[in-house]
């Protein structure tokens, strides 16, 4: 049996999850302006009223009516290079991207050196997924107009999806230097530093976006994301309490809400958030986990076991809440079912050592010692330096009846850490049964020394 005299010690390490949802990474359809130009030949009246009339109906979204008024005024003037552009604009935004790079192309020979029509094509290449072409496009039309905004914007998106983060990073900081006031250039260069863990500079640029679109979802999103990863917390919970009150129905805006407030130690209301978000919405698993973690803070271990176990039924490998699980079951005493969870959680993410410690502490507190000792023996190599590890070994090898390693295990204890009291305590027990009562009450005194609570074993 577990023998009371022993004091045991373990340390579990609770690793806070940070559930992070999807971050809303604004890569905006560019509204690239026809520039003006006075190359080409003049349309005439009645095609110049047929373009005017393509641009009113493309303005109000009738794409259809837009492209047939574009096109008869191309029947009139089949060089008019505002109407082959615009007719462009109309069939990319209709979703007829392959027609609009064909018109934009006609533009381009007819004006080649008007930066418009190159931003465009670039647009239909992107949304086409076509980006090292978008790339070649808008660069042409930088090259012939250097302050193009939405051309920079564009190149920044394109070369971001190639994985060029940092050129990404530049083009969308041109973007906003040739136009300070150009909100998509602002969200998507606020984006990618929030995404590249450079909130504090993100910050920045969020808010002038925010400022410029205080109607935009996505962008008052990721505001609030970059205010929270930036660390203020303040100001992000107004933002995410701004998110949810203009999108109730939106699970993430309350599961963010939730995250902030665990971030402050504000459980109630965290735990508040994240079960509206779970009304909205019940199939989150990661939402599900913070929410066992938050009132796991809270002490409420009933309710995080119950919310952790349906992370699981939804996520069977979901790694964190194996692990929390085995923390709440450990704590409720309930050695058996931690033991089973840590085990789990350790098959899951063997690099992960505090699995097995959990596991060891758990074994040896349901009075497996065996288990235990053969747990703290992969242990020991793994945290050498770790003290607990060396006290909770020798306790298993104690309770075996193994009392020279323990007085070994013992003694590695309080060579990592002199004050140890309980330590020396058991140190000292170990030598008793060893014969050596002289060396165990110097091993008592100290303990009592650095512990007065801790009294010598009565003769």
């Amino acid at each position: 049996m577990y023998c009371p005299e022993v004091y045991t010690s373990m340390r579990l390490l609770f690793v806070r999850c940070t559930t992070r949802l999807a971050l809303a990474l604004a890569l905006a359809c560019f509204s690239v302006p026809c520039l003006n130009a006075d190359y080409g030949p003049q349309g005439s009246h009645e095609a110049a009223k047929l373009n005017q009339s393509g641009l009113h109906y493309l303005q109000k979204k009738q794409y259809d009516q837009a492209i047939d008024s574009f096109r008869k005024a191309l029947h009139i003037q089949p060089e008019y290079f505002e109407a082959l552009d615009n007719l462009g604009k109309a069939l990319e935004a209709s979703g007829k991207d392959e027609e609009a790079i064909s018109d934009f192309d006609k533009a381009i020979k007819i004006a080649p050196e008007n930066a418009a029509a190159y931003a465009d094509k670039g647009m239909a290449l992107f949304h086409e997924g076509k980006y090292e072409e978008a790339v070649t496009s808008f660069r042409q039309a930088i090259e012939r107009h250097k302050d193009f905004s939405e051309a920079h914007n564009g190149l920044g998106a394109s070369l971001l999806h190639l994985g060029k983060k940092e050129e990404a990073i530049a083009a969308f900081r041109s973007s906003v230097a040739s136009n300070p006031k150009n909100a998509d250039a602002l969200e998507n260069l606020g984006a990618t530093l929030l995404a590249e863990n450079k909130a504090g500079e993100a910050v920045t640029f969020l808010r002038r976006a925010h400022a410029l679109r205080p109607g935009s979802q996505e962008v008052l999103e990721n505001y609030a994301a970059a205010l929270d990863q930036a660390g203020q917390t303040h100001e992000a919970l107004a933002a995410y309490h701004k998110l949810t009150s203009k999108y109730p129905d939106q699970p993430a805006s309350w599961a963010h809400l939730g995250n902030a407030y665990s971030k402050s130690k504000d459980y109630d209301r965290a735990v508040s958030a994240f079960e509206k978000s779970l009304t909205i919405k019940q199939d989150q698993p990661e939402v599900l986990l913070a929410l066992g973690q938050a009132q796991a803070d809270q002490g409420k271990l009933g309710d995080a076991i119950q919310s952790y176990e349906k992370c699981l039924a939804l996520k069977p490998d979901e790694f964190y809440a194996l692990y929390y699980l085995g923390n709440a079951y450990y704590a409720q005493k309930d050695y058996l079912k931690a033991a089973a969870n840590y085990e789990k959680a350790y098959a899951q993410k063997p690099d992960f050592v505090e699995s097995l410690v959990g596991l060891g502490a758990s074994e040896l507190a349901a009075d497996k010692f065996d288990k235990a000792i053969d747990i703290y023996g992969k242990l020991v190599p793994l945290k050498p330096d770790d003290a607990n590890v060396r006290f909770n070994y020798g306790t298993a090898l104690f309770n075996a009846g193994k009392y020279r390693e323990a007085a070994d295990s013992y003694r590695q204890a309080v060579r990592l850490n002199p004050a140890f009291a309980h330590a020396h305590y058991n140190l000292g027990m170990a030598l008793l049964r060893l014969g050596d009562s002289k060396s165990s009450q110097v091993e008592f005194a100290e303990a009592n020394h650095l512990d007065p609570q801790i009294k010598p074993p009565q003769k």
